[in-house]
């Protein structure tokens, strides 16, 4: 439904009324940053909900005191952030706001910042060491049937780098299904998209993969003992060997010395 049909008009402080007071009104020398900063704020006090469409431009513009052109600069920047999908001829809406969709464009970022991928790193231990403790108090046979099958395919993708990857992946979010708690799971999906271009890096020889692979081999090991130390343990020793693998594929090349 679009966003303000059951407010009644208001004015907005120059004698025009406006159908959206919710938007506010915006000088005409403000930026388009601030006319998105303004929808961010809606975002988070509620006001604007998943799924809302926003007034027409024409309106919207209108009730901002901006100009279109501006306003759709604007549209533009949220829409690459993944916070509002432009539908051409149906209008504006509030995207799902998935947390996943919304870091979507960050890989660019940490492609060229090794503290923000370092801090990837950070974070993976806290969430994938726990998520390995977890699951191996509450993983099913079934589970581990899976998983198995999983190393089974990692073993015969050892020469195709893509699919290790995937499979890669696969693994991890199957150890988190196991642990079975949805918030680590929600902190997964975002870790996985932000892990893209360190796993890009560090899957780049088949060393690297070798080395993952007899980890993932332990951490499925411990999972089937249902020992969590020891699954905490070996989770802990594979990001360790990540985050080396990353400090040598970030790591500035030598300029010869003539």
């Amino acid at each position: 439904m679009v966003v303000g049909d059951a407010r009644v008009a208001l004015a907005t402080g120059k004698g025009a009324p406006t159908p959206w007071p919710q938007f506010a009104v915006v000088n005409r020398s403000t930026l388009p940053e601030e006319i998105a900063a303004r929808v961010l704020d809606l975002i988070r006090e509620e006001q604007l909900r998943p799924g809302d469409k926003l007034p027409a431009e024409r309106e919207l513009a209108a009730a901002m005191h901006v100009s279109r052109p501006v306003l759709r600069e604007a549209l533009r920047a949220l829409a690459i952030m993944n916070v509002v999908d432009i539908r051409q001829g149906a209008g504006t809406y509030i995207t799902s706001l998935e947390p996943q969709a919304l870091v979507s464009h960050l890989d660019f970022v940490f492609s060229k910042d090794a503290v923000a991928l370092a801090q990837v790193i950070e974070t993976r231990r806290i969430v994938e060491v726990g998520n390995a403790r977890l699951a191996a108090a509450r993983i099913s046979p079934d589970e581990l049937d899976a998983l198995d099958t999983l190393i089974r395919q990692l073993r015969t993708s050892l020469g195709d780098a893509d699919r290790f990857a995937g499979l890669d992946i696969a693994v991890h979010d199957a150890v988190c299904a196991a642990a079975g708690n949805f918030l680590l799971a929600q902190f997964m999906r975002i870790i996985n998209t932000l892990a893209k271009v360190s796993r890009e890096r560090t899957g780049a020889t088949r060393a690297t993969r070798e080395r993952a692979l007899a980890d993932l081999v332990a951490i499925v090991d411990a999972l089937g003992a249902h020992d969590a130390d020891a699954a905490a343990l070996a989770m802990g020793a594979h990001l360790d060997h990540v985050e080396a693998a990353l400090a040598h594929a970030t790591k500035p090349a030598r300029t010869a010395v003539p």
